[in-house]
């Protein structure tokens, strides 16, 4: 539904955060380290992957998502003065002090799959796709409640917190406008964006977009609101 409706060229993404204790699926793990934006970005293409903390590579993510502690210079900010990536130390440790994160080592490993392959209940959808098919999907999940979002976006740490994180904890979808690491570490277009969808929400935006397919999307799309060419 969700391709077919809004013409996505990219796969949705399953993503579950196996707990520390549970069983592990069989899902080939990647030949070098990834930072989790890159599994998700191998995922869109259709790949599987299983990444325990040996498998990230971007130590940023894997503290975030509770594989690992973090690092004294991500937590103290001044990884971020060193890229410059904020104006001050003040500033940088605000940002994290800000940032939310899971339990350390409560995480044992993050499972990415195309949405058609999940091998287990996911916890969290995340769309790939182009600011007017947001749009719809924005227009599905609000369209039996007539409701706003208050989504949280910042630029930092896109995929595992506002992609990942934020709808895994909140139960809301969140929108992400990407961040400077996912867009410098992977083939993710300018022309993209991302949606955190919580796996239970999913019937509700399907239902939703199922009713806009009647009508509203292809009016919209055929462009039956321009006057008349002269």
């Amino acid at each position: 539904m969700l391709e077919r409706v809004l013409r996505l060229r990219w796969k949705p993404v399953a993503i579950s955060l196996i707990q520390k204790g549970a069983a592990l699926p069989d899902v080939p793990r990647p030949r070098t380290k990834l930072r989790y934006c890159q599994s998700l970005m191998a995922a869109r293409r259709g790949k599987s992957l299983l990444m325990t903390a040996d498998c990230h590579a971007c130590p940023d993510g894997t503290s975030i998502l509770g594989l690992t502690e973090i690092p004294p210079k991500l937590a103290s900010g001044e990884l971020y003065i060193r890229f410059g990536k904020l104006a001050t130390i003040e500033a940088a440790r605000q940002m994290v002090a800000e940032r939310p994160q899971l339990p350390q080592r409560s995480v044992q490993a993050t499972l990415v799959t195309p949405l058609d392959k999940a091998v287990m209940p996911p916890d969290v959808i995340a769309i790939i796709a182009q600011p007017e098919q947001m749009m719809w999907l924005c227009m599905a999940a609000a369209y039996f409640t007539g409701k706003k979002f208050d989504f949280k976006v910042s630029g930092y740490n896109a995929q595992c917190v506002e992609t990942t994180l934020l709808p895994y904890t909140s139960g809301k979808i969140n929108i992400s406008l990407g961040c400077y690491g996912c867009r410098a570490s992977s083939d993710v277009g300018d022309d993209l964006m991302f949606m955190g969808v919580p796996f239970a929400q999913m019937p509700l935006l399907i239902e939703g977009l199922a009713e806009l397919a009647k009508k509203a999307i292809p009016d919209s799309r055929a462009k039956i609101y321009l006057p008349p060419q002269v």
